[in-house]
């Protein structure tokens, strides 16, 4: 059995970023590329793994721009298989979604699978409704929509009911879910583990997930094509993402070869659509001394990274541009006049917006902390590092530090006033004070 399909996910149609119609329309756009794309390559089929829209409130442009792009298929004659994402989840009091709505105009073919008394119901969809459906002779796709945290016990229980299913003369299982992946994003809690969806390994040739917009593959069955438009300027830094093109072939078992795994029968490969560019530049200030001496540097940094740009990119639409400063201003926060940055961006990139961070820190407060010591360390070694930048205390920091620490933990355990001001005045440093006065 050969066949090839498409996979995509987080569409986010209706996203109106920034408040600009251009990126509304940029969103709009990056669905019919990839829409183009699988009528150019004549798949079988299309996977839609969650988040068609942005938001499960859609105006009528919205919805007319995703019937749109899903009725190119609709006369190509290649059915659209999706399942419904978190941002598209119809409200408790709707009797049907947006996503339901383009399932029964026949635009969709939406799997869910649905549950009674925690036991999945692996039914075949018919009139519009059914966990999974034989798309090609001897190719099943199952889906689940989006379940948040209830998404590892669901898995668990259709992995067991995929243990006794009937699966005769199915050749390539696919399993569509709208999860994450513990660990693909750093500092992000949350999506299911490996061990959490081994229950399905047995069963399922190629798991194609949505949810995440960073691209990722793990083991040569698990696969997530990240998001067709950037969604964010933290995203800038991720990957080239957009869909995968995908050939299963069940007569012989591909070698290791690129990121089909042993013994896979199909072959993923990643592609990316065209989109606007997200530029994102981050200048440190520490080593510049003065207003001026910042502003001509910063200067010539943006200049180049244009250049770069110009000579990397061929992407003609007008960029949306960041320029983060941080580290430690050496002067005044009044002479950083983020105006000039900006304007810096615009004379040199012609973006469509530009912004400017400021994340810099004041020399007085900027502390140099060892994030290995403790609590009482940490607060000593902060209390010592700013009375070292005051020329009253700095001969004597230590002393100082102390005293600092002892009177603070006086008023913390309710010492008299009156005790505290002797403890004030009887410290070493005052002492040697009075006595040099």
């Amino acid at each position: 059995m050969r066949a090839r399909f498409l996979h995509l996910a987080d569409c986010h149609l209706g996203y109106r970023q920034y408040g600009r119609n251009e990126r509304f329309n940029d969103f709009s756009k990056a669905f019919y590329a990839v829409m183009d794309v699988a009528m150019a390559e004549k798949v079988d089929f299309v996977v839609l793994a969650g988040d068609l829209f942005q938001k499960r409130s859609i105006d009528a442009l919205t919805l007319s721009h995703a019937m749109r792009g899903l009725e190119k298929l609709q006369r190509a004659g290649i059915p659209c298989l999706a399942v419904e994402g978190n941002h598209e989840l119809a409200y408790f009091n709707e009797s049907i979604g947006w996503m339901r709505f383009l399932a029964e105009r026949e635009l969709l073919v939406l799997l869910d699978t649905t549950f009674a008394e925690g036991k999945p119901l692996l039914e075949p969809y018919t009139r519009r409704n059914g966990a999974y459906i034989d798309v090609v002779p001897g190719l099943r796709v199952y889906g689940l929509r989006y379940y948040g945290s209830s998404t590892a016990s669901a898995v668990a229980n259709i992995g067991g009911a995929l243990d006794e299913a009937d699966s005769t003369g199915i050749e390539y299982t696919i399993f569509i879910a709208h999860t994450g992946i513990e660990g693909v994003l750093a500092g992000e809690a949350g999506g299911l583990t490996h061990r959490e969806l081994a229950p399905l390994r047995p069963h399922v040739n190629y798991l194609a997930l949505g949810h995440v917009h960073k691209p990722f593959d793990f083991d040569g069955w698990i696969y997530n094509p990240g998001s067709p438009e950037t969604c964010s300027m933290t995203e800038a830094a991720w990957p080239e993402r957009g869909y995968y093109l995908v050939d299963v072939d069940t007569s012989a078992p591909s070698p290791l070869e690129g990121r089909a795994g042993v013994g896979s029968l199909h072959t993923a490969t990643l592609h990316a659509n065209p989109r606007r560019d997200f530029v994102r530049l981050s200048f440190k200030v520490d080593a510049c001394t003065s207003p001026d001496a910042l502003y001509n540097a910063c200067q010539e940094y943006v200049a180049r990274a244009a250049r770069d740009r110009s000579a990397k990119s061929r992407n003609a639409a007008a960029p949306v541009v960041e320029l983060r400063l941080h580290g430690v201003l050496a002067f005044d926060r009044a002479g950083l006049e983020l105006d000039r940055y900006q304007a810096l961006l615009v004379e040199h990139f012609s973006p469509l917006l530009a912004f400017v961070k400021n994340a810099t820190q004041p020399t007085e407060f900027a502390v140099a902390a060892d994030a290995q010591l403790n609590r009482r360390e940490l607060e000593q070694q902060i209390i010592a590092d700013l009375l070292g930048r005051d020329a009253r205390f700095a001969g004597q920091r230590e002393g100082w530090t102390r005293l600092a620490l002892s009177l603070k933990q006086m008023a913390l355990t309710g010492a008299a006033p009156e005790a505290i001001l002797d403890e004030l005045a009887n410290a070493p440093m005052i002492v040697k004070q009075k006595d040099t006065d």
